[in-house]
Parts: C-alpha cells; sequence; structure tokens
C-alpha cells in the first residue's frame, strides 16, 4: 500500500508547538539584550559556535535511526533517536581519533562538514511530502493557545541560563568555588589534549579518568575555533544546548502517555532551578539528563497496550513484535550507555534503574522479560564501553579511581595512600553517616534546598498524580526508578547536592502523568494552576539568585590578565614571565587560564614536589630537583592550600617555613600577592636562580 498525502494538510503534525518553541528563544535572546547588550553579543557568538559542534552529529545520527527498525515515527522521535544517537557516537568519535593523535583542526573542519552534509540530506528525504504524512500519521492534539502561555515563565528561565552562560568560567556560583571543577578538568583536560595534539594518560590529574562524554565536545570546539582561554563561554552554551535537549527529551517522555502529560513533563523540566543554574557551568549533568530522558522514553515505548492511556497519541494501536520491541530496548540501552558515559554516577542512577523498568514494563513470561533485559544491558555496555576500555589499558581498572580496591591499579602518580585518600575525601562526616544524618542532608540539599532548585510543585504534582489516579506498571516503574536513586544518593554518594539532579527524570514524569486525556476541566485547571504558581516560585529563587552572583557577560580576559584583584597573580605569569618561563604550581590546580607552561598536580595525585621535600636530606636536594626539572619559577597558592589541607588533604611539609628556607640556596621570592577581601598569605610567585659556580 502506497501512502499519498492529502490534499489538506490539516491532519499533519500542527507546527505551532514547533514555532512557538523558536518564537520563545527569540524572546529570551532579545530579554538578554535588554540585561546586557554585551551578554546578548557573547550568546549570539557562543551559541553560534556551540552549534557547529553539536548540529552536524546530531543531524548525521538522524541516519542511525532507522537501523532500528522501529517502523513509522512520528517527527519528534526522528529528532529525539537522532541526536541522543549523533551525540553520543560523536563524542566517542572524538575520544578514539583523539586517542591516535587525530586532532588536527582541517580534518575536524571536514569531518563535521560531512557530518552536517549527511545529516541535511536525511532531512530532506524525511520532508519528502509521502514520508512526511507517514510521519504525521497520529491523532491531532493541536494544543491551545493558553496552554502553549504557560511556556512563558520557562523562557524568562533561558533568559537567565542564557545570562549566567555568558560568563566565563570563574565568575559564578560559589557553592561550586567559582566553577573550581571546570577550571581544574572540565576545561583544563581538553585544553591539555589540544595542546598535546592527542589524548593519553595524565599521571597528574586522576578526573582524566573520568568519562568525557560532554567534554569531548568542548575539546571539538577548542579544535574547530582555537581560541582555547576563550573558549569558556562557547562550553557553556554547548552545556545550555544539552540543557534545551533535556526539556526536549522530557517532553517527548511525557508524551508517551499522553500530549497533556507531555506538556505538562516538558515546562516543569524547563522551569527546574537545576536546569538554569547548570548552564552556568561547563559540567556534564546536563548532558546526562538528555540522555538519561531520552533513555526512559524509550524504556516506555514498550508498555504493553492495557497500561497506556486509552486516548493517548502514542498508545499502541496493535501489539509491538519482538524486533520491534527490542529496537526500543536497544536504543533505551544505548541511551542510557551514553548517559554513563558522561558520568559515573549515571551508572547505578540512570542505566541501573532504568534497566530494572526494562524487566519490569513490557508484557509476557519471564523468559521475554529477561531477554529484553539482556537486549538493554548489551546494548548500554557497547555505548559505554569505549570509556571502560579506555581506563583498562591506560590504568588496569575500568572504573578508575572507583572500585580500586577491586581492581588494585597502581598507574604512574597513583598508589595506596592515593586510593585511601581518594576515599577518605569522598566520604562523609562521622556525624552526617548516620541515617539521621543522611536523613539531613536530603532535606537540606532536596526538600528544602536554599535556592529551590526542585522546586515544591514537582513533588505536590507527583505526589497529587499518584494519589488521585488509579496507579499503573509505570507509575510503579518511575517509583522504582526515584527509589534507586535515592537510595544510591543517600548510600553510595557524598550527598552533594548535585549529584541529587537525576531525580529530576522520574519526579517530571511523575508530576506530568497527574495530566490524562480525559482529566475533567475543573482538576486540569487545578494542576496547570499549581505547576503555573511552582514556576512562578522556581523563577522567584533563579532571579534571586542571578542578582546576587551574576555580573551578565563577565569576558574571560578579565580573569586570565589579572584585571580583577583576586587574578592579579595570573598577569603577572601571563603577561610578566618570558614566553619560555615553566612553572611549577603548589596549592593551585586550576591551570586553564595559564597561558605560560604550568605543571600542577591535583589534590589526589601523587605531588613529586612533596614527595622530594619529603625525602631529601636538605634544601639544596630540593633546589637541584626544580633546577632539573628545568623549572624557572614556583607559584604557591597558600589559601587554596589550606582549603585542600582542611577538606581533602594536603602534604603537610608544605609550609611558608619551607620557602623561608628554600630562600637561602636559590629561590627569590619575586612577588606576594594579597586577596582583596580575605586576609593572611595568598599567593607568593617565586623565581629560580640559577645555581652558584663551583
Amino acid at each position: 500500500m502506497v501512502l499519498t498525502p492529502p490534499d489538506a494538510s490539516a491532519d499533519r503534525p500542527p507546527p505551532a508547538p514547533y514555532v512557538f518553541a523558536i518564537a520563545l528563544v527569540i524572546l529570551a535572546v532579545l530579554c538578554v539584550g535588554l540585561v546586557s547588550p554585551y551578554a546578548m553579543l557573547t550568546v549570539l557568538i557562543d551559541g553560534s559556535r556551540a552549534l557547529v559542534v553539536l548540529v552536524p552529529p546530531a543531524l548525521a545520527g538522524l541516519w542511525l535511526v532507522p537501523l532500528l527498525r522501529l517502523g513509522p515515527l512520528p517527527w519528534r522521535w526522528h529528532l529525539l533517536l537522532g541526536s541522543a544517537l549523533g551525540l553520543g557516537a560523536g563524542s566517542v568519535l572524538v575520544l578514539v581519533l583523539g586517542l591516535v593523535g587525530i586532532l588536527h583542526r582541517p580534518i575536524w573542519i571536514g569531518i563535521l562538514v560531512i557530518l552536517f552534509a549527511a545529516g541535511a540530506m536525511r532531512v530532506r528525504a524525511l520532508l519528502d511530502p509521502v514520508i512526511a504524512y507517514a510521519l504525521a500519521f497520529e491523532p491531532d492534539e493541536r494544543p491551545k493557545r493558553r496552554v502553549l502561555l504557560l511556556w512563558l515563565p520557562a523562557a524568562a528561565l533561558l533568559c537567565l541560563a542564557l545570562l549566567a552562560a555568558s560568563n566565563a568560567p570563574g565568575f559564578i556560583w560559589s557553592e561550586e568555588a567559582f566553577g573550581y571543577d571546570v577550571l581544574e578538568y572540565h576545561l583544563q583536560l581538553p585544553k591539555e589534549y589540544h595542546q598535546a595534539g592527542g589524548i593519553s594518560y595524565l599521571p597528574h590529574n586522576v578526573y582524566a579518568n573520568f568519562p568525557a562524554g560532554v567534554e569531548m565536545f568542548y575539546l571539538l570546539a577548542m579544535i574547530v575555533f582555537g581560541d582555547v582561554l576563550e573558549i569558556g563561554t562557547t562550553a557553556n552554551m554547548i552545556h545550555l544546548l544539552f540543557g534545551a535537549l533535556t526539556v526536549f527529551a522530557a517532553w517527548v517522555a511525557g508524551c508517551t502517555h499522553t500530549r497533556k502529560a507531555g506538556l505538562l513533563t516538558g515546562i516543569l523540566t524547563a522551569t527546574a532551578g537545576w536546569l538554569c543554574y547548570l548552564c552556568g557551568l561547563a559540567y556534564v549533568e546536563n548532558g546526562m539528563l538528555f540522555l538519561g530522558f531520552a533513555a526512559i522514553a524509550c524504556a516506555l515505548k514498550t508498555r504493553p497496550r492495557e497500561d497506556s492511556d486509552s486516548q493517548s497519541s502514542e498508545a499502541p494501536r496493535e501489539m509491538q513484535s519482538d524486533r520491534t520491541r527490542w529496537g526500543w530496548f536497544v536504543a533505551a540501552g544505548l541511551a542510557a550507555g551514553f548517559a554513563c558515559g558522561c558520568k559515573y554516577p549515571a551508572v547505578p542512577m540512570i542505566a541501573l534503574p532504568i534497566g530494572l523498568a526494562v524487566l519490569m514494563l513490557p508484557s509476557g513470561d519471564i523468559g521475554r522479560r529477561i531477554t529484553s533485559g539482556l537486549v538493554f544491558a548489551l546494548a548500554a555496555l557497547a555505548a559505554f564501553a569505549p570509556w571502560l576500555i579506555k581506563n583498562q589499558l591506560m590504568t588496569g581498572n575500568p572504573v578508575f579511581p572507583l572500585a580500586n580496591h577491586v581492581f588494585n591499579a597502581s598507574p604512574l602518580g597513583w598508589g595506596d595512600e592515593q586510593t585511601a585518600q581518594w576515599e577518605r575525601g569522598h566520604s562523609l562526616k562521622p556525624e552526617e553517616a548516620t541515617i539521621g544524618g543522611r536523613l539531613r542532608l536530603l532535606w537540606r540539599h532536596v526538600l528544602a534546598d536554599r535556592y529551590s532548585r526542585f522546586g515544591p510543585a514537582i513533588f505536590v504534582l507527583a505526589l497529587g498524580g499518584l494519589a488521585r489516579r488509579t496507579r499503573g506498571r509505570t507509575d510503579v516503574t518511575l517509583l522504582l526508578i526515584l527509589f534507586v536513586q535515592l537510595l544510591v544518593w543517600g548510600l553510595a554518594t557524598h550527598l552533594y547536592a548535585r549529584f541529587a539532579v537525576v531525580f529530576l527524570i522520574p519526579l517530571a514524569l511523575l508530576a506530568g502523568r497527574a495530566l490524562n486525556t480525559d482529566t475533567a476541566g475543573t482538576r486540569t485547571a487545578l494542576v496547570l494552576g499549581v505547576a503555573l504558581v511552582g514556576m512562578l516560585w522556581n523563577l522567584y529563587f533563579a532571579v534571586r539568585l542571578n542578582r546576587i552572583e551574576s555580573p551578565n557577560g563577565a569576558p574571560a580576559s578579565l580573569i586570565y590578565e589579572g584585571q580583577l584583584p583576586e587574578y592579579q597573580y595570573l598577569k603577572a605569569v601571563n603577561d610578566d614571565l618570558p614566553k619560555d618561563a615553566r612553572v611549577l604550581l603548589i596549592g593551585d590546580a586550576r591551570a586553564f587560564y595559564f597561558r605560560r607552561h604550568v605543571d600542577y598536580s591535583v589534590v589526589f595525585n601523587r605531588d613529586p614536589f612533596a614527595e622530594v621535600v619529603r625525602l631529601a636530606e636538605g634544601n639544596r636536594e630540593i633546589m637541584g630537583w626544580l633546577r632539573q626539572r628545568e623549572y624557572s619559577h614556583v607559584l604557591v597558592n597558600w589559601t587554596e592550600l589550606a582549603r585542600l589541607s582542611r577538606t581533602y588533604g594536603f602534604p603537610p611539609e608544605i609550609t611558608p617555613e619551607l620557602f623561608t628556607h628554600l630562600e637561602r640556596d636559590g629561590l627569590e621570592l619575586t612577588r606576594r600577592f594579597s586577596h582583596p577581601v580575605q586576609a593572611g598569605l595568598y599567593v607568593d610567585l617565586h623565581t629560580i636562580t640559577p645555581p652558584p659556580r663551583q
């Protein structure tokens, strides 16, 4: 049977949601311009750069969708699956080519051009009138205009997210030590790979062994655009685009129940304070959330007919064949595996609970359920495997540095002492390790978060929806996912607030299910009213945080040129030292903004300088080691050293008295910097003088 398009276009997918989404983005950008014209310029330039990096692999991923043999799909599913598979595979491609030293700018520009051209061809094919009609062959639930207006608070949150992302890393979010992790490894490691021309084991930075699915796109941006120190805001925009994809994936996942549920799920996700907060940092959580939502959306497509809403646009018209159902499990597994490639916690908090959901959602005997689970697990393992193989080859532990007491890996720069320090540094204080202490932290970081980054509405709607309807298999599955995530967060992490962001996946879907197609008008109005109040609540806290912390468009040059008082030592290194200077950093591992060659060790890695100090028989031996390594200068950040000593631990041999003694044997204090607010020692810059003539 050949499908031909009808004369009228009334049965095609309504363009209103997509056009309205574009209009909201334009509105948000214009609002950014009203707040800060410089921030708007940053958004336009760096946002365009981010699109150049992400759009080609996302479009090329559309070619992977037919391989799953899922049958005719609406446009939203092509876009979701294409983006998830294309971006996941794209990050692995950067990793593989980086490992063999192929990080050359002309090659990668050519790859992006080819991917974009291939993706454009696939889009053109999907836009064929006959195929487009087939994609549109579903009930038309055209949203009402007044319902679309509920997205306006999301536009306001997007405006705040763009303002936050327009600040270079190092300016905002005191809770995150002003993006310390960004400057220590999220951007620093891609910078080192870019400068070295390849990806290799780094004995001075243990975080190089974390999965880095999102960081591969930061590296790609550095390769394509070259301006490494200015790439921080581009990285922010890449992370923000992953946040936008998270909202899209939440909407699609919600639509597996009803279009109304999809609308509410998407809005609640878009207006969650966490998403706005994370967009101001070149982190990885938005990528993990996007792929996590994509994974659960695919898993929900395998629900039996009796567990679907009778009037849902995605209710099965007939029982799925095993091939189609396994195709969805493969898609879910690949998305979950790519999520694990963004961050280790995704393994127990996304892949594991969704894997359990895969065993519960389908109908059939136990053998078919187990087979479905195996298909999901193998697909997830295949997507995550490149990072495991890399670590196994480089360190001897596929999940290094985790579980190192099991694998007992001792790569260069690591040993039993470092493993013990890692475990101490990521454990709770005795008073927090009790059940009461863990519950107090759950209350403080999640339910009563001072920044209200979940907000009360999502909890109210999730619980209220469960109380007001007959609970089906999907509800139980989502509750199971949330329970596993709570268990892992409470027992297997050090209960950091940001690690709880994955709760957003089951919470948003449960809250969205408070709306059914047949929900009465009064109840619909009540649910939407609660959602609107909750969105305005979250918006208030996001605006307040933005006003307190965000300068709305601060450029990186203010930091690396030392124009701010607390960063004057960077100007001394970047501008005053000769270009061939070689600097040893002690205490400070935020190496990203240094223009000169610097050596550093993160607090968990073996510190060669501290070991020399510990074993040396005198100061001359220490100075001899510094000269042998051809260091010209030593920079000590005493404030950071003191902080690390109080928290993760720092070699006790490194003291001001040590450097006072070394000054007698060839170490010259060049300049002492004071912090504009804090009292006491801040940063000292020393010059290593030539050895005395014999």
